[in-house]
């Protein structure tokens, strides 16, 4: 029962996903908003909201190694949604289609943020502040950084719909971010019960896996619905702002926590913070070189962070 009731969940927020996709194209297609802002924290922050209600469920419900293994198993998946698509989509090489200047800002400030919380989970730095590990202060200023950042970007993307298409559109996202969340709080519910159930599996490996990845539905749909309709940069916006947004998430947690959420790691938390780090950085290397002259490597760096993110699944599951 329990299983079938995951699968649905599941299922429904995809359905709200796509929603929210086509909500977020029709402002991007709007001379009064930027791929920036709509993408990465308007899209980013919608699609992650199952992100947030599941990890201060997971710390409420005192299992708090659901919530890290929750938020970092969901920024690997999406960085492999990325390479996946990439390779799916090869002919159209969306990597060359992008603008690193539009994006250079929040891969450089999640960077920061993901060697700070290494630095954390490994002990090399250890104390909080006001019942916040340091990781959770450093997230939350360059959040707000970001935020301001984006903010005085005025630039538009220049495209202009009909206003009609913006009629009962608050309403609409407002409705289905509810929706989202209600879906959240059963899906970590029926998680936790399935990681009681099944001793076998760290809750923080159940995390990655099950909260990880059905969390991170809602960005798979959005990712491959807006490279479908070809608004590269507004997808590429939504992966890596929700994997921002996350971080932020993660420091919530640890608000919430009477205690330093960082301290509730193991081996594969460790494993997932490392693997993150390394798969952002090449993500970050593919929208940097983003040239013509190297055509015929192209496809190289997204294999192998899809063939890095199997095996290290492949080895979890068969060890």
């Amino acid at each position: 029962m329990q299983v079938i009731l995951f699968f649905a969940l599941a299922f429904f927020s995809i359905f709200l996903s796509i929603k929210i996709s086509i909500y977020a194209d029709n402002l991007s297609n709007s001379s009064r908003f930027n791929s920036g802002i709509i993408g990465g924290v308007f899209l980013a922050g919608v699609t992650s909201l199952p992100e947030l209600i599941t990890c201060i469920s997971s710390v409420k419900i005192g299992n708090p190694y659901l919530a890290v293994g929750n938020i970092l198993g969901s920024n690997v998946f999406n960085i492999f949604i990325i390479c996946f698509f990439d390779l799916v989509f090869l002919k159209q090489m969306i990597f060359n289609k992008t603008c690193f200047k539009k994006h250079k800002l929040i891969y450089f400030l999640s960077l920061i943020n993901y060697v700070v919380i290494i630095l954390a989970m490994f002990n090399i730095i250890n104390f909080s502040f006001f019942n916040l590990g340091v990781p959770s202060v450093i997230i939350f200023i360059t959040y707000i950084y970001y935020l301001i950042c984006v903010y005085k970007n005025k630039e538009s993307d220049g495209r202009v719909v009909p206003q009609t298409i913006y009629k009962h559109l608050g309403a609409k996202v407002l409705l289905t971010c509810i929706f989202l969340v209600i879906s959240s709080i059963l899906l970590t519910i029926v998680v936790n019960n399935i990681a009681l159930n099944n001793s076998r599996f760290s809750s923080s490996l159940i995390g990655a896996v099950l909260l990880g990845i059905t969390t991170s539905l809602p960005e798979v749909v959005s990712y491959y619905t807006l490279i479908v309709i070809k608004n590269y940069d507004l997808a590429l916006s939504n992966i890596i702002g929700s994997n921002f947004f996350n971080l932020f998430v993660l420091s919530i947690g640890d608000l919430v926590l009477d205690g330093n959420i960082y301290n509730f790691t193991d081996s594969k938390s460790y494993i997932l913070i490392l693997l993150v780090t390394f798969f952002t950085i090449i993500s970050l290397l593919q929208n940097l070189k983003n040239s013509n002259r190297y055509n015929f490597l192209y496809f190289i760096p997204s294999l192998i962070i899809v063939t890095l993110y199997l095996l290290f699944w492949g080895v979890n599951f068969i060890h």
